[in-house]
């Protein structure tokens, strides 16, 4: 397909039309995050689940059969929380690596309200019962995931997708809480915030025992919640797909200024705010 200036009506129908993130490889891991620093995290809009034991959680995959890009590596953590009665994963930060990576990023920004950057290094590795996942970001580990298959660390986690094969996946409803605005040349403007319904079909799932490291950079300050205890993970093969994006709450133009002091980072980096920014390499 050669790219036009035009682009017909027919094509542009079908555009991210049933996108999926299909026969991901990787792992999830879960973890008890430090409830102060959890919470300090929050848009004002939203509470933790659990405010005593807030939950943490991440994946690393490679995601091999997109429906819309090329394959490419993505991973994120976020912390479980809830808007009212509506409960989903609030993203602290996604990063995205790889030949589909950049229309990965641009669609799920644009079209979802994800917080997604570049970066230039995700590993996803495996070698009989031992595993090792990892993002890399301007020369830093932001997070890195070791893992040894057979149990959770915690011995009382049980998930839903437990047992699913190939014969028998096992699908598990799962959302977000995303924040979707606009970008004026005065600041950012019309900020809602959004269900993200996204299940996740499971064809293998693999319990393991984890060690994580979260670590910060100036751009990413993926280390500011420490992990109190970890719970567990698993190495999986799944499909994720999306259901629909759905609107909770239109925020005014003094909210939207507030909430984004909480979604910056996640979003852009340092550079953004100041005239000196020169890197030569």
């Amino acid at each position: 397909m050669q790219a036009s200036n035009f682009t017909p009506l027919d094509k542009l129908q079908g555009f991210m039309k049933n996108g999926a993130m299909n026969n991901q490889y990787g792992i999830q891991f879960f973890a008890i995050a430090d409830p102060e620093a959890a919470a300090k995290a929050l848009p004002p809009h939203l509470e933790l689940i659990d405010p005593n034991a807030p939950l943490l959680y991440g994946y690393i995959v490679n995601i091999r059969e997109p429906t819309f890009a090329p394959w490419y590596m993505e991973g994120g953590i976020g912390l479980m929380a809830r808007y009212g009665q509506t409960e989903g994963l609030y993203f602290l930060g996604l990063q995205l690596s790889g030949p589909g990576a950049l229309m990965g990023a641009f669609s799920g920004r644009e079209g979802s309200g994800l917080p997604k950057k570049l970066c230039e290094c995700i590993v996803v590795e495996r070698e009989g019962d031992w595993g090792h996942c990892l993002i890399k970001r301007k020369g830093v580990t932001l997070v890195d995931v070791k893992l040894h298959m057979g149990n959770y660390n915690d011995t009382s986690l049980s998930l839903a997708q437990e047992g699913c094969t190939r014969e028998n996946p096992i699908v598990t409803e799962g959302g977000c809480l995303l924040y979707k605005c606009q970008m004026e040349s005065v600041g950012f403007s019309n900020m809602r915030l959004m269900q993200y319904d996204s299940p996740t079909r499971f064809y293998s799932w693999e319990p393991a025992t984890a060690e994580i490291t979260l670590s910060s950079s100036k751009d990413d300050p993926w280390g500011e919640i420490p992990i109190v205890k970890v719970l567990g993970a698993g190495w999986m093969v799944s499909d994720n797909y999306v259901n629909g994006l759905y609107p909770l709450l239109q925020l005014t133009d003094e909210e939207t200024q507030q909430t984004m002091q909480y979604l910056f980072s996640g979003r852009f980096d340092q550079c953004t705010l100041t005239q000196d920014h020169q890197h030569y390499e």
